[in-house]
């Protein structure tokens, strides 16, 4: 996920962007790209939030509810909080409380999914066609720990069922169906950040939870992204990588 100032701040001129100018340099390049992260790394991943919504701020990845008791019982729960499924993100006890009053946008460039083909594994990746930032919908909490009184902010991504090009990429036999981020259109992205306590309904958020139009976004394989041997950041882990037989949406 390669951060680009130069594209956020286009797409959002009225948001403070100061919390993000140490990754970039002058000319508003990343200092440190970052083109691929796994969730289990625990990131920090830039966010707008329904209650600071003129700024972005950088949100640990892997939602900590406030109700955890302490440090062990918060690790447990990160790891299990990367993602939270939008049909039932307002029943589950770790995301309730977040879905309902602490919504947030998170942007990135892109993201990486893998297809199962017999006993491969090919990563893709995907990103819009115009290359604009993705808007990807995200619930998020503020815990505080117990024993030493520091704070962190932290964030799941929401995820939705997939659409037809996404179905054909996440085909992972373990699972009942494909699934995807739930990415908002721009016109979409202020309802989103409305809390419930801005009059908006659970109906209302729901109608927003659809699959994004796969027309608007594209794909293609990439080099193996697991491994040890996979962890430099390089501009390489999202050039297109052929293969023998590719899917047929490519």
């Amino acid at each position: 996920m390669t951060q680009k100032k130069k594209k956020y701040a286009k797409r959002h001129p009225d948001k403070d962007l100061s919390v993000l100018e140490h990754l970039f340099d002058e000319e508003g390049n990343p200092t440190k790209p970052i083109f691929h992260i796994t969730g289990f790394e625990h990131p920090k991943l830039p966010v707008i939030t329904n209650e600071n919504p003129d700024e972005f701020n950088l949100f640990q990845w892997g939602l900590i509810p406030s109700w955890s008791k302490d440090e062990q019982q918060a690790h447990e729960l990160y790891n299990k909080t990367i993602n939270a499924r939008a049909e039932t993100m307002f029943e589950k006890p770790a995301f309730r409380k977040a879905a309902k009053d602490k919504r947030c946008i998170i942007m990135v460039d892109g993201f990486f999914e893998h297809h199962h083909k017999q006993k491969q594994l090919i990563p893709y990746y995907i990103s819009l066609k115009d290359n604009s930032p993705i808007s990807l919908a995200g619930i998020w909490e503020e815990w505080e720990n117990p024993e030493n009184g520091h704070k962190i902010s932290s964030v799941s991504v929401v995820t939705t069922t997939a659409n037809p090009l996404m179905t054909e990429i996440h085909n992972n036999p373990k699972l009942k169906e494909a699934r995807m981020p739930l990415i908002l259109p721009e016109e979409l992205e202020s309802e989103w950040l409305l809390s419930i306590n801005d009059k908006v309904s659970e109906e209302q958020v729901k109608a927003l939870i659809k699959p994004f139009d796969e027309e608007l976004m594209q794909a293609w394989p990439v080099k193996p992204i697991r491994g040890k041997k996979k962890k430099s950041q390089s501009a390489d882990i999202i050039e297109k990588h052929e293969i023998s037989e590719q899917l047929g949406l490519f």
